[in-house]
């Protein structure tokens, strides 16, 4: 499709909108079950052939899924077509006429007309079980194992203000000691002997934790803004979930044996660090004066809830607005509402805590970022936004 898209069309569109592209939401079907959290049926409809538990918001990324659920993820534009059909964001930022206008002509070249992140919300009614993601290096080196992926992932959370569920805990990294040996043992066991070997620590709200790649972790039940490098690449350490075995395709894809990943892809050194679990927490703090963010009213409060220090794959913002300000960045953003009402450049804006509106989710092209995005909130309650960005250059 890329190559057929009419570019005078669009950039028309483009300048009509100021460079702000309406998203649909992509609610994307997992083997793990959900909290309906985010509308995905009528509280009353008849238990699905798959789960969804996720939203994945401003994505070029397929999901990957064993047989029977489908891949989808992929975020369609919502007011741009061509022959009748969405057209799909990763192909509209990788046309050569329009790409280098949306995502900036450095990122248009040296990330080969990609906008590499993805995000989502998370609505797991158990935790998703304990599992690792390999890095970059080793996805790049090992193309056998992950074939259909070419990043590792970092990812980070924000636990968002809705009801938290049975386990709200995220655990993180291993106790001083714990071997390969150990997991293993463990894992036949039981799931609980597994999670007895990794701290965990709670999922306060409005505060989240950092998750690098190499690093197990087990997220938990809290309603969650979840940011990642744009890859679906993981291996579980854990043997059961919900009293039902894994199937050992969805249990360690790509390796023979569970010894195999946990020797390959585990970075030990790092899961063993005293203190990892309470320095990855991440808690809101006030974006300085001076630095890219610019904020020219006083109308609402500006946070890093991922901020560049925790990865360089990703950042992002929680703008919380109580009459209106305008606010300026140098980069191509995802804009996410999550509660309230308001305007963005004019444009009706509208979150619905945790279920989809069709004006809650927009790409926010460079230089849309760059003139500067008034934001004003027309509602009863504060208006809140999260801007999320890409890979730093």
């Amino acid at each position: 499709m890329p190559s057929t898209l009419d570019a005078r069309s669009l950039t028309a569109a483009l300048d009509r909108t100021g460079d702000l592209v309406r998203l649909r939401p992509q609610i994307v079907g997992r083997f793990y079950g959900d909290g309906n959290r985010l509308g995905q049926r009528p509280a009353n409809a008849p238990r699905p052939a798959y789960y969804q538990p996720e939203r994945w918001i401003g994505s070029a990324t397929p999901a990957s899924n064993p047989p029977s659920i489908p891949s989808g993820g992929i975020s369609a534009c919502a007011d741009l077509a061509h022959q009748h059909q969405p057209i799909a964001l990763r192909d509209l930022v990788a046309q050569p006429e329009i790409g280098p206008r949306l995502l900036g002509e450095k990122r248009f070249t040296q990330h080969q007309g990609e906008f590499r992140v993805l995000i989502k919300l998370l609505d797991a009614v158990c935790p998703i079980p304990f599992h690792i993601h390999a890095d970059d290096r080793f996805v790049s080196q090992n193309p056998g194992v992950y074939p259909n992926e070419r990043f590792g992932k970092d990812e980070a959370y924000h636990f968002l203000d809705a009801p938290k569920g049975n386990c709200p805990y995220t655990h993180l990294g291993l106790y001083p000691g714990v071997t390969a040996k150990d997991i293993i043992a463990a894992m036949r066991r039981s799931t609980d002997h597994v999670i007895e070997l990794s701290p965990g620590g709670y999922q306060n709200f409005g505060q989240g934790f950092v998750a690098r790649a190499g690093l197990l972790h087990r997220p938990g039940t809290a309603l969650t803004l979840e940011i990642q490098q744009p890859s679906d690449v993981y291996t579980f350490f854990q043997a059961d979930f919900g009293g039902q075995p894994l199937d050992p395709a969805i249990l360690h894809p790509g390796f023979k044996t569970l010894e195999e990943a946990a020797e390959r892809v585990i970075n030990w050194s790092d899961n063993l660090t005293p203190g990892l679990l309470e320095a990855s927490r991440l808690k809101p703090t006030a974006v300085a004066p001076g630095g890219p963010i610019v904020v020219s009213a006083s109308g609402a409060t500006v946070e890093w809830i991922y901020p560049p220090t925790a990865s360089t794959k990703f950042s992002g913002l929680r703008i919380t607005v109580q009459s209106a300000t305008t606010i300026r960045w140098p980069e191509p953003a995802v804009l996410f509402v999550w509660k309230g009402r308001g305007e963005l450049n004019g444009t009706p804006i509208q979150g619905g805590g945790g279920k989809a509106t069709d004006s809650d989710e927009f790409f926010i092209g460079q230089q849309a970022g760059q003139r500067g995005l008034e934001i004003k909130n027309t509602g009863q309650q504060p208006l809140v936004v999260f801007a999320l960005f890409a890979q730093q250059l």
